[in-house]
């Protein structure tokens, strides 16, 4: 019998937001959930992450267009080019970052063995701390574009060695957090 504990309670209770308010997350709050992020399990113990914080108006509508531009151009370069993108590169109103008022870009340094998994999990739990803390956040695939583009990279001051992981949005929840449900635990095999 399982015991629903509170961080099982949390992990349950989390969910994707795509829609906030626009007040302002203290940076005391921003600088907890870097620090969790900063605390999950990485390859070897490298602690090779390190974080880009964007704030700036002006700066998150400029990244949001760019990354829907540069997404849409990936994808036709890879010869499979997505109608849903497609119309999100024609509309000037596309917001991949819902409106909200903190982006948190993760890159790893060299000495990362396994960046990906290692910024996976860090990204992971800034969602449940976030979560904890009353925010929202949502992962957000489209920004992808992003971590290789040099002017990107300059304005936020990533040298060119460092690999780009992962975005998450970060706000206050504007309304109700939408659940989804899950279907049942799909287990290919158990060894015993």
């Amino acid at each position: 019998m399982t015991i629903m504990n509170e961080a099982l309670k949390n992990i349950y209770g989390r969910a994707s937001v795509r829609k906030y308010l626009t007040e302002k997350v203290p940076d005391e709050d921003i600088k907890e959930i870097l620090k969790a992020g900063f605390h999950a399990a990485n390859g070897m113990n490298r602690q090779a992450l390190e974080f880009v914080v964007v704030e700036n108006k002006d700066s998150i509508a400029k990244y949001n267009r760019k990354a829907i531009i540069l997404f849409a151009e990936m994808a036709r370069a890879s010869g499979h080019p997505n109608p849903m993108v497609e119309k999100m590169a024609e509309n000037p109103n596309a917001n991949i970052f819902h409106g909200a008022p903190v982006l948190v870009f993760v890159f790893a340094n060299p000495s990362a063995v396994t960046p990906v998994e290692d910024g996976s999990l860090a990204v992971g739990n800034m969602m449940l701390a976030s979560h904890s803390m009353g925010y929202g956040t949502c992962f957000i695939g489209f920004a992808a574009g992003l971590g290789n583009d040099p002017e990107f990279r300059k304005e936020c001051g990533v040298p060119d060695s460092y690999r780009y992981v992962a975005c998450m949005v970060l706000g206050r929840p504007d309304g109700e957090i939408e659940k989804h449900s899950r279907s049942g635990v799909k287990v290919l095999s158990w060894i015993k």
